[in-house]
Parts: structure tokens; C-alpha cells; sequence
């Protein structure tokens, strides 16, 4: 019996002891699918959703700006429930499918927009996610997104960002100002990487970016240490 016909009998062994669900709507798959048929056609409806304001698919809309951020793409507005569950899947569970999911949208979105040219990036790097979410869920989604993307692109990931004071409290349950406050001087980029992000282009991920605030504030330390541009790829965007 050949490697892949192996491969294909322990998928299908595993699938009938340990049935792979949809993380969408947790419906048993009939496959290894980690999105189903019904909820997968819903997300690429969402993927076309126009902006509200200039009418444009997530991927070509100008209206979310950055301050220190030359510009973000998205390839989804965050509005509809089942991207909203989906991307949940991906900060709370190390699921590689869904992580691959997001990862391959983003970055056939950077590649169809004209808002980022992806062969003048230097580098990719990541938002650090806190420790204490670390520990608990076993893994940085944000720095899983950006190794795939690296793979797709072939543009190296490195690691730039430390996290030099962490934030008491979880971005998602403050307001825009508290936002700000919360991440002001929290983020510093790690002394060794300093020549290396010099005069450099950066792609920063991460998978939702809502004020912006996480990202400026990133993106502002990055170019205090020498970096020339700072563009933004994020999974999902939600309008302040």
C-alpha cells in the first residue's frame, strides 16, 4: 500500500472515531472539511460584501485608515455571524484548517488589491498576543497567520514585536479611547531586530482590526526603530 493511499485510510479512520465538525455550525462533516459546503458558500458571499460607505469588497475599500499604517487590506468586513464564529475559531483553537483558511484569504487579498504592492514588502511580522491568552489557549493565531502567509509569499516572518508592558485588560472590552490609552508604550521592537527592520518595508498581521489602535501603536515603535513603511493584512475589519 502506497504513503498517500496510507494517508487516506488514516484520515478516514480518524474522521469516523474523532468526526471532524464544521466550526461554523458544528454540523458533523462528511469529509475532513473543516468549514461545510453550506457554511464555506456563506463566508464567500461574505468575502464580496460591499462597504457600506464607498460600496467597494472588503479587499479594494479605502475607508479604514491607520494612524502610522500606510494602508490595510482585509479580505472580510466583520459582520456577518458566521465570520464572526469562524474568526472566533481561530483566536481560541489551534485548528491549522481555519488558520489555513484565513491565511490563504488574506493573502490572495493583498495579492488583488492595488492598496499594497506585496513585492515591496520586506518582511512579515505579527501582533504579540498577551501571555496569559498564550498559556490558556497554547498558541499566538496571529503569528500562526503570518508563517502561512510568509509560506504562500515566500517573504520571510520574523519575529519583531515584544509586548515590554502588557495591557491589564483585553482590547475588545474597551472603548476607542480606552483602546488607545491601554496599548501606549506597551510594545517595543526587540533590540537585535533593529538593523534588520532599517529602511525595510513590513506587512504587520493580525486578525481583526477594529479602532486601529493595536496596529498604530505597533506600527509607530516599528518606525521609531528604523522602519521605513509600515502596511497592515488582518483577516477582518470592523468600521468605529
Amino acid at each position: 500500500m502506497g504513503k498517500s493511499k496510507i494517508k487516506d485510510y488514516i484520515k478516514k479512520f480518524l474522521n469516523t472515531i474523532f468526526p471532524v465538525k464544521c466550526v461554523c455550525c458544528k454540523t458533523i462533516s462528511k469529509d475532513t472539511n473543516i468549514v461545510c459546503d453550506k457554511c464555506m458558500s456563506e463566508l464567500v458571499r461574505e468575502a464580496m460584501r460591499k462597504c457600506r460607505f464607498c460600496g467597494r469588497p472588503p479587499y479594494l475599500c479605502r475607508c479604514k485608515t491607520v494612524e502610522n499604517i500606510e494602508d490595510v487590506v482585509t479580505p472580510f468586513f466583520y459582520t456577518g455571524e458566521k465570520i464572526k464564529t469562524a474568526i472566533y475559531a481561530v483566536k481560541k483553537a489551534n485548528l491549522y484548517y481555519i488558520n489555513e483558511f484565513f491565511a490563504k484569504g488574506m493573502y490572495n487579498s493583498v495579492k488583488s488589491s492595488d492598496r499594497i504592492k506585496i513585492d515591496e514588502i520586506d518582511y512579515i511580522t505579527f501582533i504579540p498576543r498577551m501571555k496569559k491568552s498564550v498559556r490558556k489557549y497554547g498558541y499566538n493565531q496571529t503569528k500562526y497567520l503570518a508563517k502561512l502567509i510568509s509560506k504562500y509569499s515566500g517573504i520571510p516572518c520574523l519575529s519583531v514585536l515584544n509586548a515590554s508592558r502588557l495591557y491589564k485588560r483585553e482590547q475588545k472590552t474597551l472603548s476607542k479611547s480606552e483602546r488607545i490609552l491601554n496599548v501606549k508604550d506597551k510594545f517595543s521592537v526587540a533590540k537585535n531586530k533593529r538593523p534588520v527592520i532599517t529602511t525595510k518595508t513590513m506587512l504587520l498581521i493580525d486578525d481583526i482590526v477594529t479602532t486601529g489602535s493595536t496596529l498604530s501603536e505597533c506600527a509607530r515603535v516599528m518606525k521609531q526603530a528604523g522602519a521605513y513603511k509600515v502596511y497592515a493584512l488582518c483577516a477582518a475589519s470592523v468600521f468605529s
